[in-house]
């Protein structure tokens, strides 16, 4: 139900006027400008009313002037205490960073391919960017990188496996400690190579074994639950 722009008094559908204050009805011939360029007027009223497509807009229309208002205060401050761009540097790249991941998941709901290559390229671009400002390329290409794209890599075949998966449900944790622990690995491994020089696993082996003892006992749950198992028969409860 439409509403007067100027006094708030409830018109109708076709109204030319309103009644009350005799101003014209965004229905009529006088339309604002953002619908004679065909987008449609959103009521305040009718918040609820908005697709998903338009509330996902305005969230990040929301998020990214949020964004820039962060980055110019930070960088003011910067500016003031120091005169030059050094320590504010920093939470403008993870600013960038959330924005970026943020902006993958809103604007790009419609290609998942291309909103996971951005997500996956903009932690390694954020970890470069951090040791870039240190003057010169050092732990970024040899620790952080390998471990971004590790993680990267393991979350990404788990979330392949849940999708593949006919039915959901506890599987899916299994799937998440599986990875989990493909994580921790390669994070001693990377570490190790980096640090010593040579491939040595410890704590990584047992997080390992721990975490997939549980992620098999919780498959083979999923299967004995899929295929219709009384499990107060199954464990004799």
């Amino acid at each position: 139900m439409p509403y007067c722009p100027k006094c708030g008094v409830e018109l109708e559908e076709k109204a030319s006027a309103c009644p009350l204050c005799g101003t014209p009805s965004f229905t009529a011939a006088a339309k604002p400008e953002s619908a004679a360029r065909g987008e449609r007027y959103i009521d305040p009223e009718d918040i609820e009313k908005l697709t998903e497509g338009e509330r996902l807009k305005i969230a990040w229309e929301v998020i990214s002037i949020s964004a820039m208002i962060a980055a110019a205060v930070v960088c003011a401050m910067n500016l003031f205490m120091s005169h030059e761009l050094s320590w504010a540097l920093y939470p403008l790249a993870s600013l960038v960073l959330a924005w970026i991941l943020l902006t993958s998941s809103l604007r790009l709901r419609s290609h998942p391919f291309l909103a996971t290559l951005v997500a996956a390229c903009a932690a390694p671009a954020f970890l470069v960017s951090l040791d870039l400002f240190d003057g010169e390329l050092g732990w970024s290409l040899h620790v952080g990188v390998p471990i971004a794209l590790i993680a990267e890599l393991s979350a990404a075949i788990a979330a392949f496996a849940g999708v593949r998966a006919r039915r959901k449900g506890i599987n899916i944790i299994a799937f998440s400690l599986i990875a989990t622990a493909a994580t921790c690995v390669g994070i001693e491994a990377t570490l190790g190579l980096f640090l010593a020089g040579r491939l040595e696993l410890r704590w990584s082996l047992v997080v390992a074994v721990s975490l997939s003892s549980v992620a098999a006992f919780l498959l083979y749950l999923h299967h004995r639950v899929t295929t219709k198992v009384n499990l107060r028969k199954l464990f004799r409860l």
